[in-house]
């Protein structure tokens, strides 16, 4: 009963939109599961492919390209997908990203169309049996009309003479497969549009002009779904044809998607373990709530496709949900990593040592250096933070014994640079002023030579320091170098030579 007064409310949600687009009673039936599916957040955008695709009952479509675009993970894909699927109309999916010539693409595309024809007749013609070679590119527009001509006119011919049955069969019983009703259109995919350019400058232009260009191209309706506005990729705006945007989703419409989708999938899948792991309503709104959007969507975003990902993986694991705070948190940052690409750092650290991710690169880094640079590395930071003018009673014995008497004066800074230390802009240091430095480090004199000048070409390799303006140098002007070091790795390398850095960056 109560789910039923919910399926009650929904359907009067969705009315006023459904009333004022005209949909037809049939169409009610096979769109109404999949607005409740996504929502009044994709609402308007499964009515605005009703009005262009058309449902292969009442409604044609009615326009032979549409444009698809929006950010990553605003549900594109997967919202055309369902409506594809729900309303039955022919289709074939294409990712233009995994192509290296428009010439691959299309013969693709004519293979696709082929076996979506044999998939509805097997007992087509041998013309159409014939599967395209593998490897073969279809590049000229002859011969992609000659390879495309077998597959259409037989689609045709099987519209023609089924088209009758099949009105009647879809009014008798509702039925949302469009392929058995007699159709002899095909919906033609393109995902990742924005790769186009890449396989042909003039790739995006030939595939807008194919269904005008083509003798039978009025079967084929062209899909193309982007991260961009089709003007946005070289398309003039007089070709630009219909386009669906798809908004990121806001903060409250990802949460309520993401517990959707999640909890359906829980009672679909066993979670991918061998006994079957029972997930509940509030176990999986604390995972989105107090799990995703705090810990995944400052790194990701709302991107509803890596949340979902990380949501799936969190519900496989037995100890992630239902747990404390702290873990369900450990196993998102984690994912999130994984996510992005970013290495788990705590594997570089010895068996039994535990420390945050930083930490642990600084102790990695450290590892290979040498005692020479990692003075040089010091030596770097502090110059690029002291005023030259205070290197003097800095680094000299006779300025440190007055610095021990009496105050330091306190310049006055430029603007930005009040702050700490540490968040002061490095400024670039001319190569003597830093071999001075690292002298008066060492406590030793004479370390000029070619090892301490293969340490510094060794730690601009490690992009630790840079050349400003490269490393030619003039017979009136030193090279200047730009330490890139962050404070971390400063300090624990202050700390393994004994040097306090306070006494030279904290003196006001």
């Amino acid at each position: 009963e109560e789910e039923a007064q919910k399926e009650a409310s929904e359907v009067e949600e969705f009315g006023f939109e459904l009333d004022r687009n005209g949909v037809s009673a049939a169409a009610r039936r096979l769109l109404l599961p999949e607005l409740q599916r996504w929502g009044p957040a994709r609402a308007s955008q499964l009515l605005a492919l009703w009005t262009f695709l058309g449902d292969g009952l009442s409604r044609p479509p009615t326009t032979p390209v549409l444009q698809v675009w929006g950010p990553a993970g605003a549900g594109k894909t997967e919202v055309l997908a369902g409506f594809l699927q729900a309303t039955g109309l022919r289709h074939i999916r294409l990712d233009a990203a995994c192509f290296c010539s428009l010439g691959e693409l299309q013969a693709r595309m004519v293979e696709e169309i082929r076996r979506s024809v044999v998939a509805s007749s097997p007992a087509a013609p041998r013309d159409v049996q014939q599967r395209i070679p593998p490897g073969r590119q279809l590049r000229a527009l002859d011969r992609l009309e000659a390879a495309l001509r077998p597959s259409l006119e037989h689609l045709s011919h099987l519209a023609v003479s089924n088209g009758e049955g099949g009105k009647a069969a879809a009014s008798s019983h509702g039925s949302g497969d469009a392929c058995k009703r007699g159709s002899d259109k095909v919906v033609v995919v393109i995902d990742h549009a924005q790769e186009l350019p890449r396989l042909n400058p003039c790739g995006l232009d030939l595939l807008l002009g194919l269904p005008e260009a083509l003798h039978l191209g009025g079967q084929l309706i062209f899909v193309f779904v982007s991260r961009l506005p089709l003007s946005h990729l070289g398309v003039l705006p007089a070709r630009e044809p219909p386009s669906i945007a798809f908004p990121s989703y806001t903060a409250a419409e990802a949460e309520t998607a993401l517990f959707k989708s999640l909890l359906e999938w829980s009672k679909q899948d066993d979670v991918g373990c061998g006994a079957q792991i029972v997930h509940s309503e509030r176990e999986i709104h604390s995972l989105c709530s107090s799990g995703l959007m705090k810990f995944a969507v400052p790194y990701l975003g709302h991107n509803l496709h890596d949340l979902l990902h990380i949501g799936e993986e969190v519900l496989r694991r037995p100890d992630a949900v239902g747990g404390s705070l702290l873990t369900l948190q450990k196993q998102v940052e984690e994912l999130v990593q994984q996510r992005l690409g970013l290495p788990d750092l705590s594997k570089l650290l010895e068996p039994g040592e535990k420390m945050d991710s930083s930490s642990a690169a600084t102790i990695a880094a450290m590892r290979g250096m040498t005692k020479a640079e990692k003075r040089l590395i010091l030596a770097a930071y502090l110059a690029a933070r002291i005023d030259k003018d205070d290197d003097m009673q800095l680094f000299l014995p006779e300025g440190r014994k007055r610095q021990r008497k009496r105050t330091a004066v306190v310049k006055k800074r430029p603007n930005g640079e009040d702050g700490p230390a540490f968040l002061r802009t490095p400024r670039p240091v001319p190569l003597p002023r830093l071999l001075a430095i690292y002298h008066r480090l060492a406590r030793q004199g004479h370390l000029l030579g070619p090892p301490l000048l293969e340490h510094i070409m060794s730690l601009k390799d490690a992009g630790l320091l840079r050349f400003a303006g490269g490393c030619v140098a003039s017979l009136d002007r030193d090279p200047k170098i730009v330490c890139r070091v962050e404070l971390p790795l400063a300090r624990a390398c202050a700390a393994e030579l004994n040097v306090d850095m306070a006494e030279y960056l904290c003196r006001d």
